[in-house]
């Protein structure tokens, strides 16, 4: 694919021009790169850019980041390689796929799986009641008011299952040469790791297989793929987990605490062609949910259980963080933007409803 680098923003009209001579762009083949003899007038950049083989790049635009090489020092290996995975890859590349294809993105991420299901098992025994009872199903029904969680575990299986295939996808892209196919093979690991996981809530007294918890993760599992894979999604589409602390009748658990969770979508104007270039992209549209009353803890200081969907309007962090590419652009920037991606710190936004 023959990409073009401009020097420059042409404006409509106007002419990209070097020092040197025109050429004609007739001659210009597949995979010979553009010379700096070329003239490019905006009408020719169009007209380049509708044609299959062609991509017209910003000489801004950002590649993918580069595997680092081996050195001496395990510390710098460690923090080279932990720079490196938390640089974004595209991964909106997907095609002919097949099993072989799974295996060997599967297997370049081997250890992750291993490390992941090794911990969920330890948890699970210990926290969750794994091997308490023989198998069972039960259905624990959704959203309503004589649920167990008023919702908010679903929503936790939904998020969990997209954060982990988002994980997957994104170290499968910096464990292979060719991305392509990873969001299909990160959401079926994620989706993969949460059926085990529902698969051994069978065996705990107080759980049991639930359909409605599988259903939860094969959206979020989907959700990561749709974000990974349909053009702008992304840019304009996060969904986020905002939790603190310890809540006034529970231990610090963000795993576990449906008291003091908060599950949101949050709509960036950013993502927006027309307000991508206004003081709107700092803003976001937020919808989400949260209960009070709903856990046994509360249930024992006879906490009025309720349901509450809430509308917000907050500040995107990482539209903010971008601002200043000095602090973006490094580890601590990066790991920052990832953060803001899947986690929505408190009084960052005005809501229509708070906690009590």
């Amino acid at each position: 694919m023959l990409s073009v680098a401009l020097c420059g923003v042409a404006e409509a009209g106007e002419v990209v021009t070097s020092s040197a001579a025109a050429m004609d762009l007739a001659t210009l083949q597949p995979f010979v790169p553009l010379s700096n003899e070329a003239v490019l007038t905006s009408d020719e950049i169009t007209a380049l850019g509708k044609q299959d083989r062609i991509d017209i790049l910003p000489a801004s635009a950002a590649a993918d980041p580069i595997r680092p090489a081996p050195t001496n020092s395990p510390a710098a290996n460690f923090i080279n390689a932990l720079d490196y995975n938390l640089q974004h890859i595209d991964v909106s590349q997907y095609g002919d796929y097949s099993f072989e294809t799974f295996w060997d993105q599967a297997k370049s991420v081997k250890w992750d799986i291993l490390a992941l299901y090794g911990g969920v098992t330890v948890f699970g025994i210990k926290n969750w009641d794994w091997g308490s009872s023989g198998y069972h199903f039960q259905s624990e029904g959704w959203f309503g008011t004589d649920t167990k969680y008023g919702g908010m575990d679903k929503l936790g299986h939904a998020y969990t299952g997209y954060v982990i295939s988002q994980y997957f996808t994104q170290r499968i892209a910096h464990s292979v040469d060719d991305p392509t196919n990873a969001a299909i093979t990160g959401a079926l690991l994620g989706m993969g790791f949460q059926t085990y996981i529902e698969f051994f809530d069978g065996f705990a007294g107080e759980h049991g297989f639930s359909y409605e918890d599988l259903i939860a993760d094969g959206v979020g599992a989907t959700f990561s793929f749709l974000r990974n894979t349909v053009p702008g999604l992304a840019d304009k589409l996060d969904y986020r987990l905002e939790y603190w602390g310890a809540s006034d009748y529970h231990d610090w658990g963000p795993a576990t605490d449906y008291d003091g969770q908060r599950y949101l979508l949050a709509l960036k104007l950013s993502g927006f062609d027309k307000l991508e270039d206004t003081p709107l992209r700092f803003v976001e549209l937020q919808a989400g949910y949260f209960t009070e009353g709903y856990t046994d803890q509360t249930r024992a200081h006879d906490v009025e259980p309720s349901r509450n969907p809430y509308v917000a309007i907050g500040l995107n962090l990482n539209e903010l963080l971008g601002e200043a590419p000095e602090v973006a652009d490094t580890m601590p920037g990066r790991a920052a933007s990832t953060l803001f991606t899947y986690w929505q710190p408190p009084y960052t936004y005005v809501a229509t409803d708070y906690h009590n």
